[in-house]
């Protein structure tokens, strides 16, 4: 079988972390007999040029490993001028994919990630006869913000597509109420061999983890406030905040305004640091505005920690039941902090929470869901 992955983001040299859903799924698929292509044009904003060394990374490059072949364009992204962008992207994503078919011949089936790549598809459906199938991630009509030509290119995609994927149930229903097209839920693979209960704590304090990049949507300043409404500045409870982003001054000052020894910025950190911190810490906290899913928990999960999460939309299909967490409306200070000072009451089998992670989103788990899928259409 030979699959080919279409996404507008996917671990590039500029971005080593954008599209990691996607790269989990292809690491997957290629532990079996596939060969797997992936080809994407990715965007790079101005602000992420920070050197000429950045700048000579655009265009196009190749990459091959075992029985992924690689082809990624770097696209240096036309401020505020989002429509123009999208054109000029087509163009060269149909270039690329004439490229890759002619070196490594037609596949048997596209897997679309998110639908605004979906007119490339569509071009090869008419062009090449290769069905295609799509998983929708996009949280812009969740979110009330997406433009006209969203809405119909999203409608063409999703009728003309031999099957529809969202990755939490909520998404699957909105998304069929919206545009009437039929939707299944298959959440995003998370690589649970990565993430084990295999380091014992250092200490009895109770502490929190959040792995997010720093923005409004994430909302930390909710977080940060609420855990101060439940614990204030005891030193027996923790709160730690992973990652980097446009609104790390404003969390420095928050912080430094309440005068709090017990919350702690982190900063960015590797693969290998995350899973460190989750092993040292006893509950993920997530305080999102909108999420499609949430790997992040999937990966605390995988180190048998107990959640506490907005109902955010993706949190919903993951923390099923009192064994595994708690959920807590979204943008709502009290009840976040009541949900987190609960939490450090009860008991939790971190057994039980972390087999529950590998049971439904492991690699294992979903690959040969997929794989199913794949072998129906073609």
């Amino acid at each position: 079988m030979h699959v080919l992955i279409i996404s507008r983001s996917y671990p590039n040299r500029i971005n080593q972390s954008s599209g990691n859903f996607v790269l989990n799924q292809v690491e997957a698929l290629a532990q079996h007999d596939i060969k797997i292509g992936v080809v994407g044009v990715y965007n790079v904003s101005l602000k992420e040029v920070k050197s000429k060394a950045n700048i000579s990374k655009f265009g196009f490059y190749q990459e091959k490993q075992k029985n992924i072949t690689n082809y990624s364009y770097l696209y240096p992204v036309l401020p505020k001028l989002h429509f123009i962008n999208h054109k000029i992207k087509f163009k060269i994503w149909k270039g690329l994919l004439k490229k890759y078919i002619v070196e490594n011949g037609k596949p048997d089936i596209i897997h679309l990630h998110t639908f605004e790549a979906g007119e490339l598809v569509m071009w090869a459906k008419s062009m090449y006869n290769i069905p295609f199938i799509l998983t929708e991630h996009t949280s812009l009509f969740l979110r009330n913000i997406e433009l006209e030509w969203h809405t119909k290119l999203a409608n063409r995609v999703y009728k003309e597509s031999s099957y529809n994927i969202a990755v939490s149930s909520s998404s699957a229903i909105f998304l069929e109420e919206k545009f009437g097209s039929s939707f299944n839920y298959l959440p995003n693979f998370v690589d649970t061999s990565r993430f084990t209960i295999s380091k014992a704590k250092s200490n009895d304090v109770k502490r929190f983890i959040n792995v997010a990049y720093l923005d409004a949507n994430k909302n930390h300043k909710l977080l940060i406030d609420a855990f101060y409404k439940a614990f204030g500045n005891n030193p027996q409870f923790q709160l730690q905040i992973v990652g980097s982003g446009i609104e790390k001054k404003q969390l420095q000052n928050q912080t430094a305004k309440l005068g709090v020894n017990n919350i702690d910025l982190f900063g960015y950190a590797d693969q290998d640091q995350i899973v460190d911190l989750y092993q040292n810490a006893d509950y993920f906290v997530l305080s999102s505005n909108f999420e499609t899913f949430g790997v992040v928990l999937i990966e605390a999960m995988s180190c048998g920690l107990a959640i506490v999460s907005t109902k955010c939309g993706g949190p919903e299909s993951i923390v099923t039941n009192d064994k595994i967490g708690l959920l807590t409306p979204v943008k709502n200070e009290k009840l976040l902090a009541e949900s987190m000072k609960n939490i450090t009451k009860k008991d939790f089998d971190k057994e039980y929470i972390r087999n529950f992670a590998v049971d439904n989103y492991s690699y294992e788990a979903l690959s040969k869901r997929l794989i199913d899928i794949y072998k129906d259409i073609i």
